[in-house]
């Protein structure tokens, strides 16, 4: 981009220049003044200026100031043309011109030219024949004419220029420098072309118009269109680029008004290409370059800002895409974020995604009250990840809030919530807590303590929601409850294929039948049923423990090996049989009993066994034996059954006993 400020500097030195040459080698008389006014003429021609009237060869000036030079003219020969011999010329024509200014810092400027002109009447100037000049740190520029207009202070190159700055050609139909305000204008179409090497890897340049401010340092395009070797593309309604120091390369660019591109685009030609292609649209955008002329952080702005891929679209306020070695390998996102993918979106207050080497989207983060929906799903958490290429999210809350997410007819909160979109599962972590709800097109789902249509709760370390499989797990501390019924374990799984509750380790179900009338809030009527594994089959409603069993209702305790409970219409137990070794105790009454098998009703509180022969005995030290005890009215009373072709024992122990 330095060949904009180099233009603006040689063209004003090229005007002095030719003012100058008039200065040196007129021997005649100045114009009066006022003697032209209005729009000056055209300069003329030698052959218009009349007959040459001077002659000097080897002509080579130095003006200097406190020693230090100023400028260096030198021209091989220079002609005055005047009206006739002996007459004061009014035309001067120099030829192998060459002009070298010093400034106060840097590198001079050189200018060279075939010809050189000055019109002493209109003080018109005109160098032509392969205009060109350079700053000796690598810039070029060429044209074929330059005139300068002393009325107006302004230089114009009428023809093609061409300008070389390090990798970057630049080339305008024609521009015109003001003096008075050093603005430079260039007209269009302006069109650049390089190896993009420092310029951020633009390679192709197209704009309507530009000027150049040179006390600023700014070049500002107007329509602009640009392009990269590797199919980057850019274009927006304005654009202000800053140049560097001394002639260098941008600092940063500065686009308005329907700012659009494509960023990233680092794949070869062909389908893969298409894929990594990640195009922006916005308002505004600032490019910033480093030192080496390369790409260093690109900021796009609007309402929304937008950058999207095939399958992935961000929308935000403002996004900040940061670069390595030319290359987009990050960006950040704020000020109302979405994410859009196929089938799912995401918002929060902002974001960061990063991009591998081949310009594929890799750790897309969320953070400030994000929301994910896609799939049946709706997730909240103060930040969320997206992990490897499975479209797995994570999400964690905050000192607040706890991570959540709605799954078909379930909800999940923990301190961590996996949800991985390819397997269809949520995976909940740390102090994790569920509601399941029963499925709205079903109107139930699996439960062991209560009713199906109605909402179960559960808490455990963790827990993991499968709806491909319609399964639900509780592990580690885990807890299932409906009203003042609940089942706990060391993991706990809900299956709704198959319609079955299973519970490993630690097994404890508190059975409470739904409150009825005067028995609302009366705890004796509850079952706890304690073992080591419990499966609950849904369809014939019966549940079946395992592994020292131990059964409490009210005063009453029942042990033994196995057991199952019968669940009534109203998800509260119609009876429980345990079986193998079983042994009784009822605190109340300060009975005992051993028994083959024992069934309770807890609806009737009565409670049979079987043996051979059953026994109970009294805490007074009364004792019955029989094939079937019968336990009834609270325990009150005994019904005694002898065994086929057997009999029955009765021992009472008396007072005197």
């Amino acid at each position: 981009m330095r060949p904009r400020r180099l233009e603006a500097a040689v063209l004003v030195l090229a005007g002095l220049f030719v003012l100058l040459l008039a200065i040196s080698f007129r021997p005649g008389r100045r114009p009066e003044p006022g003697r032209h006014r209005g729009k000056p003429p055209a300069l003329r021609s030698e052959a218009e200026g009349g007959e040459p009237t001077t002659l000097l060869d080897g002509f080579d000036f130095t003006e200097s100031q406190a020693g230090k030079p100023l400028l260096h003219i030198k021209a091989d020969r220079t002609v005055g043309y005047g009206p006739a011999a002996g007459l004061a010329p009014d035309l001067y024509a120099g030829e192998k011109v060459t002009l070298t200014v010093y400034p106060e810092d840097g590198a001079p400027v050189t200018v060279r030219s075939e010809r050189a002109a000055y019109d002493e009447r209109t003080r018109e100037s005109r160098l032509e024949g392969n205009v060109r000049w350079s700053d000796g740190e690598g810039s070029l520029a060429e044209t074929s004419r330059v005139f300068f207009h002393p009325g107006t202070r302004v230089l114009e190159a009428p023809e093609t220029v061409h300008f070389t700055q390090g990798s970057l050609d630049l080339t305008a139909p024609s521009a015109r420098y003001d003096l008075r305000e050093r603005v430079l204008n260039l007209k269009g179409p302006i069109e650049g072309a390089g190896s993009g090497e420092e310029s951020g890897g633009l390679s192709h340049l197209t704009a309507r118009e530009g000027l150049y401010r040179r006390e600023l340092g700014v070049l500002e395009l107007d329509t602009v269109d640009g392009q990269s070797r590797t199919g980057d593309r850019f274009a927006a309604d304005h654009l202000v680029v800053r140049m560097g120091p001394s002639g260098g390369h941008a600092e940063w660019a500065r686009a308005t008004g329907s700012v659009r591109g494509i960023l990233g685009a680092a794949a070869p030609a062909g389908p893969e290409r298409s894929k990594r292609e990640r195009q922006y649209a916005g308002e505004e955008s600032i490019l910033t370059l480093d030192a080496d002329g390369k790409a260093k952080s690109f900021v796009l702005r609007g309402s929304p800002a937008v950058l999207w891929e095939p399958g992935r679209r961000l929308t935000a306020r403002e996004i900040q895409v940061a670069f390595e070695e030319g290359r987009a390998s990050s960006a950040r996102a704020a000020g109302e974020v979405r994410v859009e993918g196929e089938g799912s979106h995401a918002s929060a207050d902002r974001g960061s995604l990063g991009f591998t080497p081949d310009g594929a989207t890799e750790n897309v983060a969320l953070e400030g009250n994000v929301t994910l929906e896609g799939r049946g799903r709706r997730g909240q958490a103060f930040r969320a990840v997206e992990v490897g290429a499975r479209q797995t999210w994570v999400l964690t809350g905050d000192a607040q809030k706890a991570a959540r997410v709605e799954s078909g007819g379930s909800r999940l909160s923990a301190d961590r919530v996996e949800i991985d979109q390819d397997r269809g599962q949520v995976r909940g972590e740390g102090r994790a807590r569920a509601v399941f709800v029963p499925d709205p097109r079903k109107n139930e789902h699996v439960t062991f303590v209560g009713d199906s249509k109605r909402p179960t709760y559960g808490k455990a370390d963790r827990i993991a929601l499968d709806d491909a499989h319609q399964l639900a797990t509780l592990a580690g501390q885990a807890t299932l409850w409906q009203d003042a019924s609940s089942l706990s374990a060391d993991d706990i799984t809900l299956s709704d294929t198959e319609k079955t509750v299973t519970a490993v380790q630690n097994v404890r179900a508190h059975l409470t039948p739904a409150p009825r009338g005067a028995s609302k809030g009366n705890d004796h009527a509850a079952s706890v049923i304690t073992a080591a594994r419990l499966l609950y089959r849904d369809g014939d409603r019966t549940a079946r423990f395992e592994g020292g069993v131990a059964m409490t209702r009210g005063s009453l305790k029942a042990t033994g090996g196995e057991s199952t409970a019968w669940l009534g219409t109203e998800r509260d137990v119609d009876c429980v049989e345990i079986t193998g070794d079983v042994s009784l105790d009822d605190r109340a009454t300060g009975r005992t009993g051993k028994a083959e098998k024992a069934i309770d009703y807890p609806k009737q509180e009565r409670t049979i066994l079987w043996g051979s022969p059953a026994r109970v005995s009294e805490a007074g030290g009364n004792r019955v034996s029989g094939a079937v005890l019968t336990i009834l009215d609270r325990g009150r009373r005994v019904e005694i059954t002898a065994p086929e072709g057997g009999k029955t024992e009765t021992i009472h122990r008396t007072t005197n006993d």
